[in-house]
């Protein structure tokens, strides 16, 4: 049993390098995969319409396309840019859709799987715009609103949340104690993205595991039977992207 994780790319543009590098990487891993989990903020933004997709991400929608065919099994958490995501997951790509958080079985393990943006209990600004970003009012308007219209709209949010400094730091005040109630439900180990800042870690009740980022540490976390390796991507070109490194 092979599984790949990775979270937070914040993929914008096909020629930007770490978008380049995240295509090489899954194609390398064509035939060799069990599964592939995506933890949330693989794009810069992404809401999802019933019919059609953006066409920036079409090479990355073809790549997972390729994996779920040759039997790869997708899971996506839902980040704090990519959100409702849409029937092509689901329908197209047979993935495995999760809005907050799941438990899954993996070999014979109980994981826990999330984004990690719901670790800090006390970002009440914060979780009351995650809630309306996820309500039924805003899939309305997704239903309304031209998909042109809606990607300038969030790119341009994108680049207000780029403008501003967020210092990465490690997580573990945060991420332990929300772990800790994770593994407490019967699981054996704890995987989240969101603060780009790897961590691998052993506490009493469990495993505890924070994702890297795709975009300067082409950071992913490996499991083979049931051992986890936190990895870097060795790309063949300078990680210079233009995406953006936002929380």
């Amino acid at each position: 049993m092979r599984a790949i994780f990775i979270a937070d790319a914040h993929l914008r543009h096909p020629q930007d390098q770490n978008y380049k590098n995240l295509l090489n990487f899954l194609e390398q891993q064509q035939g060799n995969l069990d599964a592939l989990f995506l933890l949330g903020d693989i794009f810069e933004f992404w809401i999802g319409y019933r019919s059609v997709v953006f066409s920036e991400h079409l090479p990355l929608l073809a790549r997972l396309q390729e994996l779920s065919n040759n039997g790869c099994q997708l899971f996506y958490v839902e980040g704090n840019h990519d959100f409702n995501l849409g029937a092509f997951f689901t329908d197209t790509l047979k993935c495995t859709v999760v809005p907050d958080q799941k438990v899954v079985t993996l070999g014979n393990q109980k994981i826990f799987i999330c984004h990690g943006d719901l670790a800090n209990t006390q970002a009440k600004n914060y979780l009351l715009l995650r809630a309306f970003w996820r309500s039924g009012f805003l899939k309305f308007l997704s239903r309304i609103i031209p998909p042109d219209l809606t990607w300038r709209f969030g790119n341009y949010l994108c680049d207000l949340s780029r403008k501003k400094k967020h210092q990465q730091h490690d997580p573990s005040s945060l991420v332990i104690p929300y772990a800790k109630k994770s593994l407490a439900l019967g699981t054996e180990t704890f995987i989240c993205g969101h603060f780009h800042y790897p961590l691998q870690t052993v506490i009493e009740e469990g495993q505890v595991i924070v994702l890297g980022d795709w975009i300067h540490q082409f950071s992913y976390l490996e499991m083979v039977n049931e051992i986890y390796e936190l990895k870097t991507f060795q790309a063949s070109t300078p990680s210079v992207s233009t995406a953006g490194s936002e929380h």
